[in-house]
């Protein structure tokens, strides 16, 4: 490399670092929004690069792709959403829940349960909500990243819990159990259109979500205490003499 072509490279570098934390936060801020409304697929470098009044170039600078900037927005948000699921500190081990009274792994359930109603549903306009909301309708190549890195780890600690209410259940009905309580609070995302022109309001209200969880964990610990009980085999029938 000539000695002023070497010249232009440090000096380009020099203003790219001391513009980096303000290029760079501005990147991240037009992404998030963008990505949430469009999605990712109907996204592109140039259009965040416009929003966010820089050069294409410096998306790629700062981030080495869309991928890689649309990864770091995933992780942004669910690292705040996951501050919000965790607001009561770090869940016990299973063995210190077993020990616990009913009374408190159910209030510990309804905490889990009220804190996911509140990623997803209130409000319906913030970023977490609507890019989880598009990766289910049309994912990504970042969905694995997802799965392993959030959805996975907050099933873990639901499937914890509910182990604990129902120490008979085994592993698959717990795992089945989870998902069931995670579908009915998604449930109300994917048909919100819908639901709210049914209960003619214009979205959805505090007493309507709070009401609304109240529900799903009654019916998810009437669910859980049947599907965990034993059941009787019935006696085989006798053939006709």
């Amino acid at each position: 490399m000539s000695r002023p072509l070497a010249r232009v490279v440090r000096i380009s570098r020099v203003h790219a670092v001391g513009e980096a934390p303000a290029t760079s936060g501005r990147l991240l801020a037009a992404a998030t929004d963008l990505f949430a409304h469009r999605g990712f697929h109907a996204t592109s470098i140039r259009d965040i690069a416009e929003r966010a009044g820089a050069n294409v170039a410096a998306g790629h600078y700062h981030y080495g792709s869309k991928r890689g900037l649309y990864v770091q927005v995933l992780r942004e948000q669910f690292a705040h959403v996951r501050e919000m699921t965790g607001r009561d500190g770090p869940l016990p081990t299973r063995r210190v829940l077993a020990r616990r009274p009913r009374r408190e792994l159910v209030a510990l359930l309804t905490r889990r349960i009220a804190g996911t109603v509140e990623v997803l549903l209130d409000p319906p306009s913030q970023p977490h909500g609507a890019l989880m909301l598009r990766e289910m309708c049309d994912p990504s190549d970042a969905l694995p990243i997802i799965v392993r890195e959030f959805i996975r780890p907050q099933m873990r600690e639901t499937a914890r819990i509910v182990a604990c209410l129902a120490p008979t259940a085994s592993p698959r009905t717990v795992e089945r159990v989870v998902r069931s309580i995670i579908a009915q609070v998604l449930f109300y995302r994917f048909t919100m259109p819908a639901t709210l022109l049914l209960i003619g309001a214009s979205s959805y209200s505090r007493r309507f979500l709070r009401e609304m969880t109240e529900h799903v964990v009654e019916f998810s610990l009437g669910g859980l205490d049947h599907v965990a009980r034993p059941r009787r085999r019935r006696p085989a029938k006798r053939g006709r003499r």
